[in-house]
């Protein structure tokens, strides 16, 4: 347990870092394992972990900011943002040996970030409030002022070249505090996918760490299409709202996020992508999940029929 579980921002949360993996099931297997000794050691203390985008109904008053230099100064600059941050998200990692093959991933990426926040939504309860979004999550990170969709960049020397400016400019120490949806991580040789929202589901987690690994490698051989800004934003929207049912306004027709995910991992199949990374045959399996409500639309249902804001945040209970 020791480095891979770590304290976040809020003394309530932590954070499960996995060693570098190949394959998207041995890091759900981190994961389980990680869960599975918190639910233990929280037996003692009468806690549970629930991975959920936001806590049902925990209240801002009721938290306390880890006490660690980088989040205090945090605090100081955001104030009122960083304390109603009851949000946890999902951060997946692909590394490249190329600064250039990351920014093909990344671009690529920016045009899919609909896809991962319809899989994972699962946050549309807040301060005990239903908020008729799929992930408030998502409206709460993009407050911050460094947050949400990033631009494209044509390539690495364009990213760096923002990079030093904010870091010239006193906004940022590391690239810790730029908190795209999407962003390249120079440190460590990856690109980050940061949209989703937390999700307890051991499944849904690996569908999204297949389907974020092969997009990255099939934009290594694949011209990129760029869409306005405002299609980007909207479409997100649309993910936020509705989760996997909102409408995708694709380069050539409208279609929803379900069936546009459907047709990657059809057009990822065709080209070989899975097979070339040898999840074919867990991504064949894993891909039904889209045919089960997401976690947010049984949340939904759960509070419709039982109106308790505690029954509904059992379900982020990872059963492992």
């Amino acid at each position: 347990m020791k480095g891979v579980v770590q304290p976040e921002v809020l003394t309530s949360m932590v954070e499960i870092v996995t060693p570098v993996c190949e394959k998207p099931d041995e890091v759900v297997y981190y994961i389980k394992k990680s869960l599975q000794e918190i639910d233990r050691i929280g037996e003692d203390y009468g806690f549970r972990v629930s991975a959920l985008g936001t806590h049902t109904f925990a209240k801002k008053e009721e938290t306390n900011i880890t006490a660690k230099e980088r989040y205090l100064k945090l605090l100081q600059e955001l104030q009122i943002l960083l304390r109603q941050f009851l949000i946890y998200g999902l951060h997946v990692h692909v590394g490249f040996p190329d600064k250039e093959l990351a920014v093909k991933a990344y671009n690529m990426v920016i045009n899919y970030l609909p896809v991962f926040l319809g899989i994972s939504a699962s946050s549309p309860f807040f301060y005990g409030e239903f908020t008729g979004l799929h992930s408030y999550r998502t409206k709460i990170f993009e407050q911050l002022p460094r947050a949400g969709i990033p631009e494209y960049f044509d390539n690495f020397s364009q990213f760096e070249d923002l990079y030093f400016r904010l870091q010239e400019g006193g906004f940022i120490e590391s690239i810790k505090d730029i908190w795209w949806d999407v962003r390249i991580h120079p440190d460590l040789g990856t690109i980050e996918l940061r949209v989703c929202d937390s999700n307890p589901e051991i499944e849904r987690l690996e569908f999204i760490i297949a389907l974020f690994q092969g997009l990255s490698f099939l934009a290594q051989e694949s011209d990129i299409p760029r869409f306005y800004h405002q299609i980007l934003k909207q479409n997100k929207w649309n993910a936020t709202r509705y989760s996997l049912s909102g409408k995708f306004i694709d380069k050539d027709r409208t279609t929803t996020i379900k069936r546009k995910t459907y047709s990657i991992i059809n057009y990822l199949q065709t080209r070989g992508i899975f097979k070339s990374l040898k999840t074919d045959k867990r991504i064949e399996k894993l891909k039904k999940i889209l045919e089960r409500k997401t976690v947010s639309e049984k949340m939904i249902m759960v509070y419709k029929k039982t109106g308790d804001i505690r029954v509904v945040e059992s379900l982020g209970f990872v059963e492992t």
